[in-house]
């Protein structure tokens, strides 16, 4: 259960001076002057009292060592979780809250783990004192310790329920040697929940840290107000599952080991928690001690090697999300478009030309009508959520289920398909009940589809793509199509309107390092079968203009086909690039082949036999298959 911050501080409000005079009691404090609201600092030595009470946010705040408790803290510090203080403050301000959902297990069908039992705890205690965690942190974290002498860590949710337990060996781990460095209870199930979320004051600044033991070292610092992320730096599903928690805090710190992971970690996390409130620490290749340089990697290490002090000096210094308006030349690093990340095909011959679509860019992709734009896009998609990416699709041209049945038939390929015929004897393809189940269930959370019954004006459609970045790590975004997106403008605005959304989607696609796909009709001609050029793009000619790249698909004339010498003819669809702003070039052509039965684009016979993560069947066989790129292929495909 989550009680809004709102009600914390309303309550606070209402006991107004009183929470001076309870925190006093609480905290026992030395030479507290009732009149005045101070006293000595309880947590560093002093002789002249320093720890002030401010009556405007209810807080004491002590002007030696900077430390700032209210009475939520001050409740936790004595033992208590944040329901409990709540509970305790509610109460002292007679207002009424029902805390029903305490420790009331709420996930339906879930395996809660068994708790390790608070017995000896000698193998722990030892091993962490040696990395500057103090059997006192390690109390206040309930750390324990199982029958084989490995560290325990509990994980509880906002309803104070013990919702996973992580274990790690009480030593030094040897990864070369095939050492284990974590692993969850097992017969249980796991949620990412993060580490000591219920001890946490949601109206201060939430430090998130990469493991259970830097998490530990920070509040070993005096930092309370910290968590730790459950299953590693490249797992981020921690986001979704705590969602609403999250978005209680007005201010993040993130603070990952400074390796790769680490580093991606923190990208990832201030692209998705909102660069407005999320700040950085950034962790110190080394230190000077004694003369001596010394490697860092996390705050364990800072806290080995430099202390509380350190550690709580790199917290204070917490540094900012850069303007993004502006950047210093200085910093500007050469672009090594092989280092970019981004969204590929799975055509070979494509993703060989483009790389990749890039992250933080926009791609407009045309077509003459029946080119096969869906299906290029759902390949596309397929390949996004195979590298563990997932998706948002607008698609207003097609009904949802209309979408899904198109993207089924694409992941299912020809293996997974049932040959089916109607009255009248026409053949037709669909995807087994069983197969469309064991799909759902893969992509369950990772292709994200804008519901029919939503409106389709670019705010609403924007602001759910927001959402679906932010909460789900979709970095994938597709807009199909221009046409069906209301601009809420007369036909004069028109050409206004289009550039204003073409330069909200390109500082979409840069605020949160996603790709943007927009599909764009072309304007009607003669010659339906014409190559797509820059200005035939229906609508403003900033479409163009304005996007990274753009491509363009149409068919195979049946001219072309019946002309021998054709360039194009033994092919379906030809693919342009029109315009690529980042490789400098374009006017770049291919063709492609397209299976009607599995609505597929290919070159080859591993594309057009493609496997999608979701179907874990091991196959020896072969599919029947014509290589078309021969000059004169002896068979068609039956459907053909």
């Amino acid at each position: 259960m989550l009680v809004e911050k709102s009600l914390v501080e309303k309550a606070k409000e209402k006991l107004g001076d009183e929470n001076a005079f309870i925190m006093a009691e609480l905290l026992e404090l030395e030479n507290f002057d009732e009149k005045n609201l101070k006293g000595c600092c309880p947590y560093h030595r002093e002789d002249t009292p320093s720890f002030v009470y401010n009556k405007k946010d209810h807080r004491f705040h002590c002007f030696g060592c900077n430390s700032t408790v209210d009475i939520i803290d001050v409740l936790m510090g004595k033992g208590h979780t944040f329901l409990d203080a709540a509970k305790i403050l509610f109460e002292k301000a007679d207002i009424m809250y029902s805390f029903g959902e305490k420790d009331i297990k709420t996930k339906r069908n879930y395996k809660y783990p068994k708790e390790e039992p608070l017995g000896d705890r000698s193998h722990v205690i030892e091993y962490l004192g040696k990395r500057g965690i103090s059997k006192n942190t390690i109390d206040y974290l309930d750390m324990r310790e199982d029958f084989n002498g490995n560290v325990v860590f509990n994980f509880y949710d906002t309803n104070d329920v013990l919702t996973m337990v992580k274990y790690r060996p009480s030593r030094t781990v040897n990864k070369d040697a095939g050492d284990i460095k974590a692993w969850c209870q097992k017969n249980a199930d796991t949620t990412p929940l993060l580490f000591n979320m219920n001890r946490i004051n949601t109206s201060k600044p939430l430090l998130i840290c990469e493991g259970e033991i830097d998490c530990a070292s920070v509040i070993e610092a005096g930092y309370l107000n910290a968590v730790s992320v459950p299953l590693g730096a490249g797992n981020l599903h921690w986001i979704e599952e705590n969602w609403n928690w999250l978005d209680e805090f007005d201010s993040i710190i993130i603070w990952s080991d400074n390796d790769d992971a680490g580093m991606k970690m923190r990208k990832d996390c201030i692209y998705r928690l909102g660069t407005w409130r999320t700040k950085y620490i950034e962790t110190p290749r080394c230190y000077i001690k004694n003369g001596k340089e010394i490697s860092l990697k996390d705050a364990n290490d800072c806290l080995q090697v430099g202390g509380k002090e350190y550690v709580l000096k790199l917290i204070g210094d917490a540094q900012d999300v850069p303007v993004k308006s502006v950047v210093d030349y200085s910093e500007i690093e050469e672009l090594d478009i092989s280092q970019m990340d981004g969204v590929t095909t799975g055509i070979k011959p494509l993703d060989n030309e483009l790389l990749k679509i890039f992250y933080g860019t926009l791609t407009v992709l045309s077509g003459r009508p029946g080119s096969g734009k869906t299906s290029i896009v759902d390949q596309a998609i397929a390949r996004t959520i195979d590298d563990g990416n997932p998706v948002f699709l607008f698609s207003k041209e097609m009904p949802e289920r209309m979408s899904a049945n198109w993207f089924n038939t694409i992941i299912a390929g020809r293996r997974n398909l049932e040959r089916r015929e109607t009255l009248d004897g026409r053949e037709y393809h669909i995807v087994p009940y069983d197969t469309q189940k064991k799909m759902q269930e893969y992509y369950r959370k990772k292709l994200m589809i804008y519901r029919d019954d939503e409106p389709n004006d670019v705010d609403s459609v924007m602001k759910s793509a927001e959402e679906c970045v932010r909460k789900y790590g979709c970095k994938f975004i597709v807009l199909d199509n221009l046409m069906m997106l209301d601009l809420q403008c007369n036909e004069s605005e028109k050409n206004t309107a289009q550039t204003n959304l073409i330069n909200r989607l390109i500082k979409f696609a840069s605020k949160y390092n996603v790709a943007v796909c927009l599909i764009a009709h072309p304007r009607k001609t003669q010659d339906s079968n014409s190559d797509i050029e820059m200005y035939d793009i229906s609508g403003s000619s900033n479409i163009i203009n304005l996007a990274m790249r753009s491509i363009g698909l149409r068919r195979t004339s049946k001219k072309e086909k019946e002309d021998p010498n054709s360039k194009w003819g033994k092919y379906d669809v030809v693919l342009s690039v029109i315009k690529d702003r980042i490789l400098g070039k374009a006017d770049f052509q291919m063709g492609l082949w397209y299976d009607l039965t599995s609505r597929r684009f290919y070159t080859d016979y591993d594309e057009y036999d493609a496997h999608f993560k979701w179907d874990d069947k091991v196959y020896n066989d072969k599919l029947p298959y014509i290589d078309r790129s021969l000059p004169n292929p002896e068979y068609v495909f039956p459907d053909k």
